[in-house]
């Protein structure tokens, strides 16, 4: 069976999801690490992301109550900008969403990012 993805809405104006820097080895992280993991430095420079990336690795899929015909993915997201963080993907189709498949930022609420298909 082929899966024919389909392109969700597009990024809400106001959503931006942040992250951290190092100055010294160019290493990104989560935006509330203190010290770089790589080398444990304290420069850090705090960056907005571009909210686009991959799926990397797939988690538990939920079903909507509301909405049969739509799913929710746990997923590691790799972000273009290096970093990789979890995430949910929400995909109107049944299929569930295939490893390397393209993403965009739809909202960001404290810890958690919600992507939809670029």
């Amino acid at each position: 069976m082929q899966q024919t993805l389909i392109p969700e809405a597009p990024v809400e104006d106001g959503t931006v999801l942040h992250y951290r820097q190092c100055r010294w080895c160019s290493s990104p992280t989560e935006h509330y690490r203190l010290l770089c993991p790589v080398c444990g430095s304290t420069d850090m420079a705090e960056l907005r992301s571009a909210g686009e990336g991959v799926v990397r690795r797939i988690g538990a899929v939920v079903r909507s109550q509301v909405l049969e015909h739509r799913i929710r993915q746990h997923c590691a997201i790799t972000l273009d900008e290096g970093l990789t963080i979890s995430a949910v993907v929400t995909a109107s189709r049944y299929e569930v969403v295939p490893v390397g498949t393209r993403v965009r930022l739809h909202t960001a609420a404290g810890d958690t990012a919600e992507f939809r298909l670029a």
